[in-house]
């Protein structure tokens, strides 16, 4: 019978990747990180927080953070700050460790799918290419970068962005098809239309989209010379390779920017892809924009890894205020640290930069509302308070936006503007806010509450977090697979036992726990964390829960020969038994867990 082939890597060169990828020079790359003792510590950019509680070992090659719980190593490190696919943060480390990459076994459809990937995302680049050749060329581009000059948008900006132009409805694709593309394959990315199959962007200046590695994957493209009865902007709709909803724009500068600043503060999110180029014509690089003004959840976590505060800065019209309101509940619930540009009433971030100045837009920046303010601010500006109608309406709408607060004290401080803007004393709003019940019904411990933790799990969870931390007194050949409790730390155990590597697998293969096995690693590190790494503490304390476990296997046992005792009525296997129960009472007396084997 034929060997089947596991999906995935080798072993053997995930282990290599690992060793020649230090987990601390990875990650430093992107958060800076402070060494105490054998560890180091960070921020944890996977959630919002100002107390470093991310620790990254580098004995065991893992981050693990205590605050949000989320365990991992390199790869699946890359994966989440690089938004990847498993064999593409593969292939980033390979490159940055000029490893050369075996192929990747997955299904059967795999190979064409990344064969065919490979070719369209070629075929985008090659578009690029031709599109920024346009622009460049003193014959066909002079008037576009003319254009694009008179907003502030220079050679030096658009060869960071690849912006290009579209010459008319053949040139492009009459191009493409010599460089040997197919018609379907055009159609199949959204570069040509219609039966005629012409330019999809025809006459416009080119703006490529980026994913979050740095491919194109769509366009859009904007009118320049003052066209009447066409749409300004033209963008690719959804492709084989492009989806609006998972693409953030700009998110690939920035983290080339991370990687070779070290840190980003923060992000700036604008409606547009125009709005990001613009920002960074005035010298704010750290803009993003989704495409289009609904924001995604998906996009929202895509942001949250770049940085932990984002400062929301769309349009000064009704639908970039309201867009605002709207895409901030999103940005809230990935627990980032918003703020709100207040921009002049019909300005967007290009006129905010280039006619104001770039002094100015950043004390926009400084003066940026939180989120609660800014709502109000909105709600307030949206209703006539001259009236006593318009001021009505403005403190019912009001109210209804303070009932999500928690805290009545939080409350109190908003009813003093509003009773400044309505006249309504802060006593009333307060009275009417309580009438109305707005406030949110406190959450109730859930009935039936899981009881603590038992000492056998949390022995478990400790030993296997100094074994997989590779701790000098651990191993795991010092326990067997059945003292560990059933279910999921057996599972940890016993893969762990084999390949440790294989724990943090993020292709899908593995199938640990990955709640049970965070548990396991605070278990230990809360306690490495507070102790020495050499200390005899930790050593004796991993002894003893080694005794616990070994222990309740052992008596486990007991009680079942004990039971087979009292059932049996031969005389010489009463003997026996009774032997056997000696002998497992003696290891159970002993207080050296390799006395316990069976």
């Amino acid at each position: 019978m034929a060997s089947v082939k596991m999906a995935g890597f080798p072993p053997e060169f995930i282990q290599e990747l690992k060793s020649r990828n230090d987990i601390v020079s990875v990650i430093s790359q992107y958060v800076p990180l402070t060494r105490k003792g054998s560890k180091y510590f960070c921020c944890c950019p996977f959630h919002n927080e100002k107390t470093p509680s991310m620790c990254v070992n580098t004995d065991g090659q893992y981050y693990h953070c205590f605050g949000c719980g989320v365990t991992g190593d390199i790869i699946t490190f890359i994966m989440e700050m690089e938004s990847l696919a498993y064999p593409d943060a593969v292939k980033l480390l390979a490159d940055r460790a000029n490893l050369t990459l075996p192929e990747y076994r997955g299904d059967a459809d795999h190979a064409k799918k990344q064969e065919r990937g490979e070719r369209l995302r070629g075929m985008m680049r090659d578009a690029a290419v031709y599109y920024n050749a346009n622009l460049k060329r003193e014959s066909t581009g002079a008037e576009a970068r003319a254009y694009l000059e008179g907003r502030g948008i220079g050679a030096d900006i658009c060869t960071r962005f690849g912006l290009g132009l579209s010459l008319g409805y053949d040139e492009m694709p009459g191009y493409m098809r010599r460089k040997g593309y197919s018609l379907r394959e055009l159609e199949d990315c959204g570069l040509i239309v219609g039966d005629r199959h012409g330019d999809a962007f025809a006459g416009r200046i080119i703006v490529p989209i980026f994913d979050g590695r740095g491919n194109v994957v769509a366009f859009g493209g904007r009118i320049y010379r003052g066209e009447k009865d066409v749409a300004k902007y033209k963008n690719s709709t959804n492709t084989v390779l492009f989806d609006k909803g998972r693409t953030l724009y700009g998110a690939n500068f920035v983290r080339k920017d991370k990687r070779e600043r070290k840190a980003v503060d923060s992000v700036i999110l604008v409606e547009g892809y125009m709005d990001v180029i613009a920002l960074a014509a005035g010298g704010f690089t750290n803009a993003v924009a989704g495409m289009g003004t609904a924001l995604t959840p998906r996009q929202a976590k895509e942001i949250k890894r770049l940085a932990p505060r984002v400062f929301v800065c769309y349009d000064g019209d009704d639908a970039g205020r309201h867009a605002a309101i709207k895409n901030v509940d999103i940005l809230a619930a990935e627990g980032l640290d918003i703020s709100v540009v207040s921009l002049p009433d019909g300005a967007d971030p290009d006129d905010a930069v280039r006619k104001l100045g770039a002094d100015a837009f950043r004390r926009m920046l400084d003066e940026a509302l939180p989120v609660m303010e800014y709502k109000l601010k909105v709600c307030a500006d949206s209703h006539d308070l001259t009236s006593a109608d318009g001021r009505a309406a403005y403190v019912k709408a009001a109210l209804a936006l303070l009932a999500p607060l928690e805290s009545n004290a939080e409350r109190e401080v908003y009813y003093n503007e509003m009773s400044a803007k309505s006249g309504v004393s802060v006593k009333t709003l307060a009275e009417q806010f309580a009438g109305k019940g707005s406030a949110p019904a406190r959450r109730q411990p859930a009935p039936g509450r899981v009881k603590e933790d038992s000492r056998e799990i949390r022995a478990a969870r400790y030993a296997l977090g100094a074994m997989i931390a590779r701790a000098p007194f651990a191993n795991f050949e010092d326990a067997e697979a059945k003292w560990m409790p059933e279910g999921a730390l057996r599972g940890i155990y016993e893969l762990a036992a084999k390949d440790a590597d294989a724990l943090f697998a993020g292709d899908g293969d593995s199938a640990v726990d990955k709640r049970e096995l965070s548990a396991a690693l605070t278990e230990y590190e809360t306690d490495a964390f507070v102790k020495d790494k050499e200390s005899q503490h930790r050593q004796n304390y991993y002894r003893d829960c080694l005794v616990i476990l070994a222990n309740r296997h052992l008596e486990a046992e007991a009680a079942r020969l004990t039971a087979a005792w009292k059932a049996e009525t031969d005389k010489e296997r009463k003997r026996e038994l009774l032997g056997e129960i000696t002998v497992i009472m003696t290891k159970i007396r002993s207080k050296d867990p390799s006395d316990k084997r069976v």
